[in-house]
């Protein structure tokens, strides 16, 4: 049990904690979408009192099956400057990772940081590594969870503790818990609320009047595809095969092409329809390069392709790989 489950532990009696689904929202179902973690808003009254040299730093961020094996964590330390006591963040805490089911843990701590002390040099040096906590994942894993133990030991060392805590988990729908849904975790310091919590226009409110207590929103994003679907590794790749194109190197562009396709495939940062859809527009990117060809219309727009398409559900991975034709003086599939 880490540090901040078990202060969560010990705070459950004072610290009220609810999750409000986002109006529409269905539970995500494993192998089917992605989640990511927010740090949405929040209220500190007591940092009026803390004085200019003291700052607010979350440490927090997902655990779930990412790789088939143990859990792993993807978190990240950010240093939010709250120059007022209350204030709408939207700062990302965790990359957008594959549900491949199992539980899905939120854990997030606040902590108060002395800029001179050891956790502010800590929490200043983790927070700048905190941009490498993307694709690819597998790396970035291993990035998130040394940067946790280190935080872990100074925390360890300094003895500071949260001021707000949370330790949430959701399961796959039918299991019984929570199931894995975009919403809105609400942690209050305080036993109860002070009325009926809702988010109106990504705010706080209970009984529809702001908050006044302290309080953290955290917002769990689930999506069923990726928005940047293509990866640094991928981008690169398809370059290098479309330049060998355009100079002419067929032989060097299809071993590019293929390595490219099949990297994309089996991506462990995808879902399989994913996989299935960036492999398809990884291949109609890089034939359009091809010499003295051109690509027809059809297989262009087979970029934008639906994730329910029935080319997607059919597509085998020899379709892909396989060098195209040469009809007609264009190239074919």
């Amino acid at each position: 049990m880490s540090r901040l489950s078990q202060w969560f532990s010990a705070k459950a009696d004072h610290v009220h904690l609810e999750f409000i689904p986002d109006p529409g929202s269905r539970p995500l179902v494993p192998r089917e979408g992605y989640v990511r973690l927010w740090l949405t808003e929040g209220f500190l009254g007591q940092r009026r009192s803390w004085g200019n040299d003291h700052f607010p730093a979350l440490h927090g961020g997902l655990t779930l099956n990412f790789l088939g094996t143990q859990p792993v964590g993807f978190k990240a330390v950010s240093t939010p400057a709250w120059s007022t006591p209350g204030v709408h963040l939207d700062l990302q805490v965790s990359p957008l990772v594959p549900y491949n089911g199992g539980v899905v843990t939120v854990e997030a701590g606040l902590y108060q940081v002395t800029q001179q002390g050891p956790l502010g040099a800590a929490v200043q040096v983790l927070g700048k590594l905190a941009g490498l906590v993307g694709p690819p994942l597998a790396t970035a894993a291993t990035i998130a969870e040394k940067m946790s133990e280190g935080l872990e030991v100074v925390l360890e060392a300094t003895g500071d503790q949260p001021r707000l805590g949370v330790h949430w988990s959701m399961v796959a729908p039918g299991g019984g818990g929570r199931p894995v849904q975009a919403g809105h975790l609400v942690v209050l310091d305080a036993p109860a609320p002070p009325g009926r919590l809702e988010i109106v226009e990504g705010r706080l409110r209970a009984d529809g009047r702001p908050v006044l207590l302290d309080y953290l929103v955290l917002r769990v994003e689930c999506r069923e595809e990726r928005d940047d679907p293509i990866t640094p590794e991928l981008e690169q790749l398809i370059r290098r095969a479309v330049e060998d194109g355009l100079h002419g190197n067929t032989a060097s562009m299809n071993a590019i092409r293929t390595e490219a396709i099949v990297r994309a495939w089996t991506s462990s940062d995808l879902v399989p329809k994913d996989q299935r859809r960036v492999a398809l527009l990884i291949r109609d990117e890089i034939d359009a390069a091809r010499p003295l060809g051109v690509v027809p219309v059809e297989r262009l727009a087979a970029r934008m392709v639906s994730r329910e398409s029935p080319e997607l559900k059919g597509l085998r991975l020899e379709e892909l790989i396989s060098g195209p034709t040469r009809r007609g003086g264009t190239w074919a599939p």
